[in-house]
């Protein structure tokens, strides 16, 4: 097509869809870190920075890719600003739970929890177990994917699998890690976002070795519905 009837179409095609509704869903992604680089967001940042608690940046390579961790208790915050209009946050992320993690608290010495916030409301406050077992036909529950002591789930619900080796306690072993996908919509509508994602483990040893966590490609996607 020659540049003048490009000309001619462009601004009949911008007219037309002024006078348009939007009448489907507008998703962008707004953040998106699969930690294969070295540097993380800083704070400044036009696309965002993390802070962290009670843990220090660190990376592991697991499962075929670079992961932030491992994390203890503590975590991180990602805070965006600069989100398009919306009308929810699509947040998600692979978060690998490593070596044993004793759900309910097996020892009596409390629960291991992961935690999830969005600008200070809880998503997540759960117990997960990880005892090896492969299915959900184990001995152990855990409250994951519901908020803790308000139902017991078996060990492995909503793993997406449960067969990946251990990382330091259960080394080699399969089942020693697990990989859970999380995938979470949240009506949202503000221009910036606080993300927490921690745990509060315990007892998990000299050099994490008998517990840990850590995440991968970590993404946030803004979705901003039809008109009515």
């Amino acid at each position: 097509m020659s540049k003048t009837c490009k000309s001619t179409i462009l601004p009949f095609l911008l007219l037309f869809c002024l006078g348009c509704s939007k009448n489907s869903v507008d998703e962008q992604v707004v953040f998106w870190d699969d930690f294969e680089q070295t540097n993380s967001p800083e704070v400044g940042s036009d696309v965002g920075y993390y802070t962290y608690h009670n843990a220090n940046e660190r990376y592991i390579e697991f499962n075929g890719s670079r992961n932030l961790g491992q994390f203890e208790r503590g975590g991180i915050t990602l805070n965006l600003g600069g989100i398009p209009e919306h009308d929810y946050l699509r947040i998600s992320f692979d978060l690998y739970i490593h070596d044993k993690w004793e759900g309910n608290g097996e020892r009596g010495n409390g629960e291991d929890v992961f935690i999830m916030n969005i600008d200070g409301a809880t998503l997540y406050f759960s117990s997960i177990i990880n005892t090896k077992c492969q299915t959900q036909d184990c001995e152990g529950v855990q409250s994951f994917p519901d908020i803790i002591k308000t139902t017991n789930n078996p060990e492995n619900a909503e793993v997406k699998n449960a067969s990946l080796p251990g990382l330091c306690h259960y080394k080699g072993e399969i089942g020693g890690s697990k990989l859970i996908q999380i995938a979470k919509r949240y009506p949202h509508a503000a221009s910036d976002l606080k993300l927490r994602i921690a745990a509060d483990i315990k007892d998990a040893g000299p050099d994490l070795c008998y517990k840990s966590w850590s995440i991968d490609n970590l993404k946030v996607t803004s979705v901003e519905l039809p008109e009515r």
